[in-house]
């Protein structure tokens, strides 16, 4: 799943077999990879081509979810799968 950041977040970086502080700017896209294998505090992350190990409670205070909706002919996925087959587009039709 993907996050928007609205505040910096301080996450942990691995470069050269170390770990190293790196800062994340607000409005930075991330994507959830995983969690931590051994320690559930942290999250496994995916930004700016990078992972990165994060705190899950800063994911809570720190961004927000970024929700996709793909949209088929005029409908998002959602109202299509609330409609029979039968019913989707009968107004068209009947308009045209």
């Amino acid at each position: 799943m993907q996050y928007l950041l609205t505040l910096p977040m301080m996450v942990l970086a691995f470069k050269d077999n170390h770990q190293a502080a790196v800062t994340i700017p607000a409005g930075t896209l991330i994507e959830v990879v995983g969690a931590v294998e051994g320690d559930d505090r942290f999250l496994l992350v995916r930004a700016d081509d990078g992972q990165f190990h994060i705190f899950a409670s800063d994911l809570a205070d720190r961004a927000n979810p970024v929700v996709v909706r793909e949209t088929v002919r005029g409908f998002s996925e959602e109202s299509l799968a609330s409609k029979p087959k039968s019913k989707r587009g009968a107004h068209r039709r009947a308009i045209a």
